[in-house]
């Protein structure tokens, strides 16, 4: 089998700059053309909840100064005491209960209280008792210190991230410009804003031209014959009523207004000023009553719609991403934002609906390899009616086709309106600056960002009208003002016409695009009887050696007739084969050279197995090291660790499934522990571990040592810094996933063999006359006489097809394989840690008044490090929670967790990218 690797095209476009604005408006005083930085996303945060967080920090402050002199005064009258240790205990419980400080050791205040005073009477109670009683009680007082320390220590932590994304320098020196058109423009220092700019006009001011008349002649042959024309006609039925249905109906009303809102506070159109804007609009009914009106009035005469901006056009500047990275983007008017996402929304959910019907209904879309008749009837004729019945349903063809068209297949549209769906930049990034390897952000539109011309085309042919072509184009068509990134910003505008591109992060940068590409999707289909998956424009093929050639030439031919390139630096195949078999030169010759990779994983192409590449893993360890030491508070050294170690590396080591095998598991844990070497390799102010590293950053910075390693484990809602540790997680499933696959698939080969076996006994058992009459009821006409199209010679209708005749035809007949296919396919449930009884009690305590400590809710991680650390908890804080939660600043530690600049939405991505991994075969059946 073999398969081209992404297909990453290029060919002029640009990749970063582009989200479209829309009216005039003043100036933003904020903006400028020097890189906005993190303050912008903290200057928006609620100076309401802003107001409250630091309030309890103060009260904090004051209440651990408060305990800390009462417990002095406590400690000195009790030390005063000499000789009388029945005094000793009365002033140490007195002082706990006028403190009031929570018992977590499971002792009783009023139970001492009356053994106290039974000792004044009673002389069996020993005094080796009263001390212990001193003891817990000196106890309780240190563990409600040990409380207050961790909680000041957290504000004190808060106040220096607070302090720090203000400031820009920690991110600064990481962006680097990506020099090549084949990924975003990004800017270190103001005077390289000029080279992006240069970039960029050089891109968006130029049209692409193509051959109309190729490209139309190409999609007629698409829909060709009956069932073609059958197809067509229901696609531009489809595509009609929608332009029709929008056309009669006003389609603002609460709920699309909602929708449209917040679909956009999830993608990166617009500045944080305004999606506050867009946060007080959610707030105020009264307002979103007016907007309705006035997006309807818009709608009601979209044949004169315009971007409104007059000579000015759409301001163009630098903006910052949360990444850190900086991209010259338009600055949009809030309401043409809400009413071109609503737009998008509407014909992206839209066209999936209409292309998936014609796909799954009207036969133009081959799924997958079916027996032919004459197979089906051999096969009935041999195995008997019962072995036979539901083939295709039971086969692994047959869940492989209907898990693309379930999940992978127009899966960058949404499939309705209130998905919230942006541009296919939407996903946040790891930001690898300096490495070669691009984000799905930075190559998320190089196969649309060509097309202007030919989206026209497409939308003519799909049955758009001519009124919706026009504002398409006029969107398209863009008036951009360069003049916030000249060099001179008090020069006069300047106004250019978009004339290449698509603007990004606008929901109708999904539907242009995934317009587009399915025409791709149907091409390779019909001509090589195969289904091209699709991630952006990460794009691959599985199957067969030959099928895969053909693929890959159908691919060609579509980017040569859309003016694209395939990005060779990143296409390859990989052909495997049976031990004794060997690859069809011929075949190879037609396949791209290269690698095949998904993540940092790479197929390789003697064991096929995948493998992590450690080169590349190197290679964005190092810049990961630039970027924590360039982190200049401890909370962001933390959020940077958490989404690139504990979230981006993890995830794109594949996750753990039975088709990998345990040795993958060992491999990822093993791979972790070479990148914590490589980081914490007590150099240069580096520790030794990750706790080591953490402990010293706190000591040298606030003055304060024996810092629990639970605090900085444990998650924030229990009082920890929540670091993420990689190995549990892998530690969780190593037990359980399979050994090896190969051993589930040498069973797969037993259970075929013992079903040709008894299915060929069986065939002998029914004897001539058995045989006889099966034969003339499948191979009879319909008026009796013997059929001549019968694949079986009637002299040996006695003799049981061969092993190898019946096993040909598997991955569309087995169910043994089907059974083995779906195995393989899953992914091992965790085996938890055995939670002691003691842990169970403090857990079941706190169930109720704290979310974060509830069993039945709790995942397997929290469990794991709970049950580890707990000796060091109860010894040191008495309980399992380390911090009061209600003097945690929770609510600001959220909105500044969106600051990271490793964010999880990129994971989603890989996530998708290791699902498609896991259907493409690793394991080639002899």
């Amino acid at each position: 089998m073999s398969f081209p690797k992404r297909g990453g095209t290029h060919r002029g476009g640009n990749s970063g700059f582009d989200p479209s604005t829309m009216r005039p408006k003043e100036q933003d005083p904020e903006a400028s053309t020097t890189p906005n930085s993190t303050g912008e996303t903290t200057a928006a945060l609620s100076k309401t909840l802003k107001s409250i967080t630091l309030t309890k920090i103060d009260k904090l402050k004051t209440q651990r100064a408060s305990y800390k002199a009462q417990k002095n005064e406590i400690l000195r009258g009790v030390d005063s005491v000499e000789g009388d240790q029945r005094e000793k205990v009365s002033r140490l419980l007195m002082g706990v209960k006028e403190l009031k400080i929570p018992i977590t050791t499971g002792i009783d205040l009023s139970n001492i209280h009356r053994w106290l005073k039974q000792s004044y009477v009673d002389p069996s109670i020993p005094p080796t008792m009263l001390v212990e009683f001193e003891e817990e009680l000196r106890s309780q007082l240190d563990m409600q210190t040990q409380r207050l320390d961790l909680a000041d220590l957290y504000s004190q932590l808060l106040r220096e991230w607070l302090s720090s994304s203000s400031s820009h320098s920690e991110e600064a020196s990481l962006v680097e410009d990506d020099a090549s058109l084949d990924g975003s423009f990004e800017v270190v220092e103001k005077d390289r804003v000029k080279q992006l700019r240069e970039k960029f006009e050089a891109v968006v001011f130029t049209p692409l031209e193509t051959d109309k008349d190729s490209i139309q002649k190409y999609l007629n042959a698409l829909f060709e014959g009956e069932k073609g024309s059958k197809a067509l006609e229901r696609l531009r039925n489809g595509v009609k009523l929608m332009s029709n249905l929008h056309d009669k109906v006003s389609p603002f009303d609460e709920k699309t207004l909602v929708w449209s809102l917040k679909g956009l506070l999830n993608n990166d159109l617009l500045k944080d000023e305004k999606k506050a804007i867009l946060e007080e609009f959610l707030k105020d009914d009264v307002a979103r009553g007016e907007i309705c009106d006035v997006l309807n009035m818009q709608h009601a005469d979209i044949k004169n719609w315009s971007w409104e901006v007059g000579e000015e056009g759409l301001p163009v500047e630098p903006r910052k991403q949360l990444n850190g990275k900086v991209r010259i983007m338009m600055d949009e008017d809030v309401l043409q934002a809400i009413f071109l996402h609503y737009i998008g929304m509407y014909w992206s959910a839209g066209l999936k609906r209409n292309l998936e019907e014609i796909v799954r209904y009207t036969g133009i879309w081959k799924r997958g390899t079916r027996l032919p008749q004459d197979e089906v009837d051999k096969r009935q004729y041999f195995l008997g009616e019962w072995r036979t019945r539901n083939l295709w349903n039971n086969s692994v063809e047959s869940e492989r086709q209907q898990t693309y068209l379930d999940d992978f297949f127009l899966s960058q549209l949404p499939s309705n309106l209130w998905e919230g769906a942006g541009g296919y930049d939407d996903d946040e990034v790891y930001t690898e600056e300096a490495s070669t390897k691009k984000s799905p952000k930075e190559i998320k539109q190089q196969l649309l960002r060509q097309l202007a011309t030919e989206l026209t085309i497409l939308l003519k042919f799909v049955g758009v009208s001519e009124d919706w072509i026009t504002f398409f184009v006029k969107f398209l068509e863009a008036p951009l003002n360069l003049g916030p990134v000249l060099d001179d910003p008090s020069a006069p505008p300047s106004v250019r016409i978009r004339k290449r591109g698509v603007p990004m992060a606008h929901s109708l940068e999904k539907f242009f695009g995934e317009l587009v590409l399915f025409f791709m999707d149907l091409a390779v289909n019909q001509e090589a009887d195969i289904n091209l998956y699709r991630f952006h424009d990460d794009l691959w093929v599985c199957g067969k050696p030959d099928r895969c050639a053909r693929a890959w030439q159908s691919m060609q031919r579509f980017s040569d007739m859309m003016g694209l390139e395939f990005n060779m630096r990143k296409t390859g195949s990989v052909y495997l084969t049976a031990n004794s078999m060997k690859s069809d030169d011929s075949v190879v010759a037609m396949l791209p050279n290269g690698p095949v990779s998904v993540g940092f994983l790479t197929l390789d192409s003697v064991s096929g197995e995948w493998v992590i590449d450690h080169a590349e893993v190197d290679a964005h360890v190092k810049q990961l090291q630039k970027q924590l030491k360039g982190c200049s508070s401890i909370l962001s050294w933390v959020s940077t660790w958490n989404s690139c170690i504990g979230r981006f590396f993890s995830h794109t080591f594949g996750e753990p499934a039975n088709c990998f095998g345990r040795k993958h598991v060992q491999a990822i844990m093993q791979t972790h522990k070479k990148i914590q070497q490589t980081i914490f390799d007590g150099k240069d102010g580096n520790g030794s571990s990750v706790v080591d590293h953490l402990k010293g950053l706190i000591e040298q910075r606030f003055g304060i040592y024996d810092v629990p390693d639970a605090f900085i484990f444990m998650p924030e809602q229990l009082g920890g810094l929540g670091v993420r540790n990689p190995f549990i997680s892998s530690l969780l499933v190593c037990d359980k996933v399979y050994k090896d696959p190969m051993e589930r698939m040498e069973k797969f080969l037993l259970d075929e063999k013992k079903e040709y076996e008894d299915a060929k006994r069986e065939f002998q058992e029914i004897g001539d006359r058995g045989r006889r009459k099966r034969f003339h009821e499948i191979f009879t006409r319909e008026y009796g006489e013997h059929s001549d199209l019968s694949t079986i010679p009637y002299a040996e209708v006695d003799s049981f097809f061969s092993l190898e005749e019946y096993i040909c035809w598997r991955e569309s007949t087995s169910a043994h394989l089907h059974t083995a296919y779906q195995e393989l396919m899953d992914t091992p449930k965790q085996k938890g840690v055995v939670i002691s009884r003691k842990v169970k009690d403090a857990i079941e305590k706190h169930a109720w008044l704290q979310e974060g400590l509830n069993l039945a809710k709790m995942d397997e991680e929290t469990k794991w490090l709970l049950q580890l650390y707990s000796d060091e908890l109860f010894k040191r804080c008495g309980d399992l929670s380390m911090v009061d939660k209600s003097l945690m600043p929770l609510g600001i530690l959220t909105i500044l967790r969106k600051n990271k600049p490793c964010v999880d939405k990129t994971v989603d991505n890989v996530e998708v990218m290791m699902e498609l991994l896991s259907v493409i075969p690793t394991i080639t059946l002899a």
